[in-house]
Formats: structure tokens, sequence, C-alpha cells
């Protein structure tokens, strides 16, 4: 018997040699695949760490901004809290806590009523500041097609924030709206009214306060509308007049969506500014008109302080209130 040897294998076809090819190119690749996944895990344990150190970076940037708005905004606002709470006395007042100071303003009707007419007026002042903010800033962003007229316009916009508000408010009661004011004089000179009986005799009311309000903050309506405008998107203007739409429809359904985020900014700077105004309804009213502002500015002349903080407090809610609702309007933080 002869000796056993081991029997050779079959010779493989070439089916399973091009498996075989396959199965070790596949191996291959899934090699590679795992070493670019570390170096991809190591890539980003190194960026996480550099954004980290990025992360430290902003926050020491941001501090001293964070420290300025803290100490002149948060600090102020928890102080005036505090003090809506102490006690008056008839030397000025005392840190025993109450509740009378809100319990006397909910039962003030006067407070109330001059709440009412605050609000009636920001209300007035937002919309008209709307009316004639939108077709300045359409006819400066659509209508003006070279960049450097668009800012010197602009620019003349402007010039009336030059000066201060105080100032602006004086020349708007005499010397324009006044009993013998600019817009008498000329309506005296066309035969229209005269200065013994005159046709717009405005001066100390609260129309001429709501019109001065419009004059003085129609700008912060002006200006988030201009940049919004000023991107709008061209192509969709000219999509909808090829679709044959009005101005009216293209105005819907193109322009508004689109300026939407400028309206809420604008009407949100001028409620807010309207709301709480004392300097302008003092000076162009008089003694004739008053505002929950000039309510919170006299207890505060007159050292009750705690009355005034509560006063402040209740106005400063209701500033939340309204810009939470102006807020509704749009998706600031997505459409921006």
């Amino acid at each position: 018997m002869g000796s056993s040897s081991t029997p050779e294998p079959p010779p493989l076809d070439d089916a399973t040699l091009v498996a075989l090819d396959e199965v070790e190119e596949g191996e291959a690749i899934l090699a590679q695949q795992a070493d670019t996944g570390e170096v991809a895990h190591e890539a980003t344990l190194g960026g996480e760490e550099a954004g980290g150190g990025r992360g430290w970076a902003t926050a020491a940037w941001g501090a001293p901004g964070f420290a300025w708005l803290g100490f002149f905004l948060l600090a102020p606002l928890i102080f005036i809290v505090l003090v809506s709470f102490w006690t008056r006395t008839d030397i000025g007042f005392s840190k025993t806590w109450t509740l009378d100071n809100y319990s006397q303003l909910f039962h003030d009707q006067t407070y109330w009523h001059n709440m009412l007419t605050s609000f009636e007026t920001s209300l007035i002042a937002v919309f008209l500041c709307l009316l004639i903010g939108f077709p300045v800033a359409y006819f400066l962003a659509l209508k003006v097609e070279k960049m450097q007229y668009q800012i010197g316009l602009f620019v003349v916009a402007l010039a009336p924030f030059w000066t201060s508000f105080l100032t602006r408010s004086v020349a708007w009661t005499y010397p324009l709206m006044g009993r013998e004011g600019a817009l008498n004089q000329v309506l005296t000179k066309l035969g229209v009214s005269s200065l013994d009986d005159p046709l717009f005799d405005i001066g100390f009311s609260t129309t001429s306060v709501r019109l001065a309000m419009v004059q003085l903050y129609v700008l912060f309506m002006v200006t988030p509308l201009f940049f919004n405008l000023s991107q709008l998107d061209r192509t969709a203007l000219e999509a909808a007049r090829d679709l044959g739409g009005n101005w009216f429809s293209t105005f819907r359904a193109v322009i508004l969506p689109q300026i939407m985020p400028g309206v809420v900014i604008g009407s949100i700077f001028i409620f807010v500014l309207t709301m709480g105004e004392y300097g302008t309804v003092t000076v162009i009213g008089g003694n004739g008109v008053s505002s929950v502002g000039t309510i919170v500015q006299s207890k505060v002349v007159a050292i009750q302080y705690p009355q005034g903080a509560a006063s402040a407090v209740l106005l400063l809610l209701a500033l939340v209130v309204g810009v939470f609702v102006i807020t509704r309007f749009a998706n600031l933080r997505k459409e921006l």
C-alpha cells in the first residue's frame, strides 16, 4: 500500500476567483473607512476642544457688555420692583414691605384712564408712522436705483434727528402748531382762516401731542422698512408681474411677508417709546394733557418713590404684554 498523500484541492473556476477578489476588495474598503472614521473622530474631538476655547474667548469679549447691561438695566429694574413694595411715610419712605402701593393703584381711576389714553396714543402713533413711513422706505429702496442716492436721501430723512427731541418738541409747539404758528400764518395768507379764528388751534392738546409723536418717531419705522425693502427679491416682484398680478396682489403675496420683520421691529420701538413718553407730553401738552409717564414722573418729583415705582412696574408689565402681542405677527428669529 503506498504512502497516503493529501488530496489536492480542485482548481478554482473563474467565477470563484472573481468572488474572492470582490471579498478582498470589500475588506480593504471597510478597513479604509475604519481608518477614516478614527481620523474624523480625532478631528471632532480636536474641534470640540477648539470650540470650547472659542467659547471662552467669546464669553470674555461679551462679559463687559453683559456687565454694563446688568448694572445699568437689570439692577435698576430690580431696584424699582423692590422699592414698589416699600412703605411711604411723611418724611419719605421706609423699607417695610407692603402691598398698599399696588392696592391704591388698582383703585386709582385717574391712573388707569391715563394708561388707556397712553395705549391709544401709542396705537395711533404706530399706525400713522407705518402709514407715512412705508411709502418713504418703498421709494428709497425700490424707486431710487443708485446706492449713493439712496444713502443721500436717507441721510436727509435722518437730518431732523441730529437735534434733541426736546428742541423739536418746542419747535413743534410754538413756531409750527401754535395759535399764531407757521401753519395758521400760511392759512391766513391763503385766506382759509384768520388768526382770530384759526382753523388749526391744536396747541397744548392731545391731538398736537399725538401728531408730534408721529413726527418725532416716524424714522424708527422708516429705518427697518428701508433695510427690509432693500433686501427684497426683485425677481419675485418681476415674476408676480409676469403672472398678471396687480400692485395690491404683489404687495400682499410678495412684499408684505418679507417686510413683516421690519414692521414688527418698528412697531416695538414706537410702541415702547410713546407708551412711557412724558417729556413730549409735558412740553407740547402743557398742563392740559397727561399720560401714564407724567403720572410716574409727578410721583417721583413729589418724593413718593414707592407709588412711583409701583406705577412704573405696572407700566412695564403693560409694555411687556404689548411687545408680546406685536411679536406674534412675525417670527423674528426665523425670518431675520
